[in-house]
């Protein structure tokens, strides 16, 4: 039993660190409340001994002990003394017990705390490939339910050591006032703890499905938030409707199957100690035990069941929670996830040019599963505005991907100057970068927020400028709240356009040394297009420009024009040879052959 427990939960115990530092006075408390409550029970023996006349003072051990306890005094001031004694023992051990109950909330709680906190810096740090590949519904299941259900089990795991405490302290005062009627007990308790853990064991299985569709569930969940405009677009409310009921049909019977299985472990621990309960009965009258004693071993004998249940209630409860506890531990798996990206050097300097040299990258998970870039090898010069273009699939994204590193090559190398781009920090070169893309998303929070998301230090003046050069100023101060307004998740209370320059103002404000524009004007009107390229001019010579478009216009600030086919580069060009091409020329440009 103990095994499993401190298999699964030792990586969460490992995780809470410091948190979990008292969970040893959790035990010490359990140990004495179960200890007062031992002594206060076992001080029963004197008083019905003298309130039944059957006061047989003297004697071996705690029982003799009990029995002469107060036996100077006259009789009613020994029943006084020893009523007394009592409560004032019941008393503490209630203070005891609530103090435990206290420390074991706050340690659960600091627990849960660590877990979720723990989660949030694996997802937030992991190699970007893991997030772009992972299920959306799993991650999100793991982070809002399973994450609670291992804080859970922490909890679990406090309260089976404290009821095995109190269970092994008021075991010791039975085998004190009567080993014979104790042997019995533990004999029968181990067939009890036998038959509860193989019907614990079989909660394992159930615990799992249960986590595996709650996964699914959360995915239906993602779909009818996120997918909110196309499902009512193309009038498929009633289809995601029917996914959602079945997802959580799934669940439910899943649920219930493990709350069935369960539920069996009360009752047949209810049945199971009222046989020793009434095996003792018996046994005691036919050994001939005095009534006194008789009814103190039986109260302490009613005091252990409530132990005993918690015990087997908390070790099902951590053989229920198995599924998620596994869940858990997978996200929390450092060697099961490909390592982030990392790096030395922090100052590197751009004054010649980024060179992708016989780059190759391909995807080995999903639906995104092949190659990429196929010895992709171009130069993105230093000063300059560089156009990439390419029908889609040619490997445009991947590149913004590889540069960012988000992702690494599978062969080939990038340089940064002379410096390969894997030998320099990763954090320190993103922050020389800035990209505005139509995949990138808003978060939920104001304006103002999202514009200075990466220049966290950013004056007001510094994000109305930076508006305005994207084009924004003017609808952002229309808007309810102006700049204070909140944008809701991803984005979605404004319009795609207006999405798009709050993105390109929130690149502009970190006044990159690298700006990747990847789409970043598709959704918006001609004239506001046309002041955005202005403001790309006004970098000439001073930033580094790769931008990504469709649009002849927009490729018209650009220095230089990369092309990309199936992954290669079939052409490099400056913009003054290939600006009267149309775009459908442009796509078919190919590198004049090798004499």
């Amino acid at each position: 039993m103990t095994q499993f427990a401190a298999f699964r939960l030792s990586p969460i115990w490992r995780l809470a660190g410091s948190r979990l530092a008292p969970a040893p006075l959790v035990v010490v408390l359990g140990l004495t409340a179960a200890a007062l409550e031992g002594l206060g029970i076992g001080l029963v023996i004197p008083l019905l001994g003298v309130l039944t006349g059957a006061d047989q003072a003297g004697g071996e051990g705690l029982a003799g002990w009990l029995r002469g306890f107060a036996s100077e005094l006259a009789p009613g001031a020994r029943v006084a003394a020893i009523a007394g004694l009592m409560f004032a023992l019941i008393a503490l051990k209630n203070i005891v017990a609530y103090a435990n109950a206290a420390l074991t909330h706050s340690l659960c709680g600091q627990a849960g705390h660590a877990i979720r906190s723990a989660l949030a810096q694996r997802l937030l740090r992991v190699d970007y490939p893991y997030m772009r590949d992972a299920d959306a519904g799993r991650l999100m299941n793991v982070l809002a339910n399973e994450s609670w259900r291992a804080a859970d089990a922490v909890n679990a795991a406090l309260t089976l050591l404290v009821n095995a405490a109190a269970a092994a302290i008021l075991f010791a005062f039975l085998l004190a006032l009567s080993w014979p009627l104790t042997l019995i007990v533990a004999a029968a308790l181990a067939l009890i703890l036998a038959a509860h853990g193989f019907l614990a064991k079989r909660l394992q299985a159930p615990s799992r499905i249960v986590s595996a569709r709650n996964n699914t569930l959360s995915a239906r969940m993602l779909d009818v938030i996120h997918a909110a405009q196309l499902i009512r677009l193309f009038n498929q409310q009633a289809r995601e409707q029917a996914r959602f009921d079945a997802a959580s049909e799934d669940v439910r019977a899943g649920v219930l199957r493990l709350q069935m299985r369960a539920s069996l472990l009360a009752p047949l621990s209810e049945i199971l100690f009222a046989a020793i309960v009434l095996g003792v009965i018996v046994a005691a009258w036919g050994w001939g035990f005095g009534f006194p004693l008789v009814a103190a071993f039986m109260v302490l004998l009613y005091r252990l069941q409530p132990y005993v249940k918690g015990m087997q209630a908390s070790w099902g409860q951590l053989q229920g929670w198995s599924g998620a506890l596994e869940a858990v531990e997978a996200m929390l798996d450092a060697d099961a996830q490909a390592p982030p990206p990392t790096g030395g050097v922090r100052d590197a300097p751009l004054s010649t040019a980024i060179t992708f040299n016989a780059v190759s990258f391909a995807y080995k998970t999903g639906a995104r599963s092949g190659a990429a870039l196929r010895g992709a090898s171009f130069v993105l010069p230093a000063g300059q505005a560089t156009g990439l273009i390419g029908r889609s699939g040619a490997g445009k994204s991947t590149i913004v991907h590889l540069l960012t590193r988000l992702a690494e090559p599978t062969a080939g190398e990038i340089r940064i100057d002379d410096i390969p781009l894997r030998d320099i920090d990763p954090a320190a070169w993103r922050a020389r970068i800035a990209v505005a893309s139509q995949d990138l998303d808003l978060v939920n929070a104001s304006v103002f927020d999202n514009i200075a998301y990466g220049a966290a230090h950013a004056a007001q003046h510094d994000v109305e400028r930076a508006a305005r050069q994207a084009e924004a100023h003017d609808f952002i101060r229309a808007l309810p709240d102006g700049y204070a307004t909140i944008v809701g998740a991803r984005g979605v209370g404004l319009s795609a356009g207006q999405r798009q320059r709050i993105a390109l103002a929130r690149a502009i404000l970190c006044e990159p040394e690298v700006l990747v524009l990847d789409e970043a004007t598709n959704a918006i009107d001609g004239v506001s297009e046309q002041a955005i390229l202005e403001t790309i001019k006004r970098r000439a010579g001073r930033f580094t420009t790769l931008l990504i478009s469709h649009h002849h216009r927009t490729l018209s600030v650009c220095d230089r024009v990369v092309v990309l086919k199936e992954g290669r580069v079939a052409a490099e060009e400056t913009w003054a040879r290939v600006r009267h091409l149309g775009m459908d020329d442009l796509y078919a440009l190919e590198a004049p052959a090798a004499p």
